[in-house]
């Protein structure tokens, strides 16, 4: 069954959870969004760069907390395995993407980009079926 959304979770909602709702929005029409168990004060800087040079659109939102974001029927994505661990089993999917925030460099935001992509558009057709 498809799912009503599907929502990308992580520590602080301010770079991998915003990339892979981004990446979602661009290749399925199930509706998507993002949250995280902690969220940060703001999408981290290195994700609005990376999104910009990948051609993503990226909207700018204040990173939210999951229990304000969830609802009955979303598909829960953990992006992060701190996120996973936290919420033990309340999610669908878990993907480790290594946090790009921590490293701060272009290329460890791209590989996270390039990660949540190939991710994405493998599980965007099996949804749809």
């Amino acid at each position: 069954p498809v799912p009503a959304r599907v929502v990308f979770v992580c520590t602080a909602n301010s770079a991998r959870s915003h990339l892979a709702t981004a990446l979602w929005r661009r290749a399925s029409r199930v509706p998507a969004e993002s949250a995280g168990t902690h969220p940060g004060v703001r999408i981290d800087p290195g994700a609005i760069d990376a999104a910009a040079r990948h051609g993503l659109p990226l909207r700018r939102v204040r990173p939210r907390v999951i229990s304000d974001v969830v609802v009955e029927n979303d598909l829960i994505i953990t992006v992060c395995d701190l996120a996973h661990e936290e919420l033990r089993g309340a999610t669908d999917l878990h993907w480790s993407v290594p946090d790009p925030v921590s490293v701060g460099t272009r290329e460890a935001f791209d590989s996270a980009l390039a990660d949540l992509k190939s991710r994405v558009l493998s599980l965007v057709p099996r949804l749809a079926s």
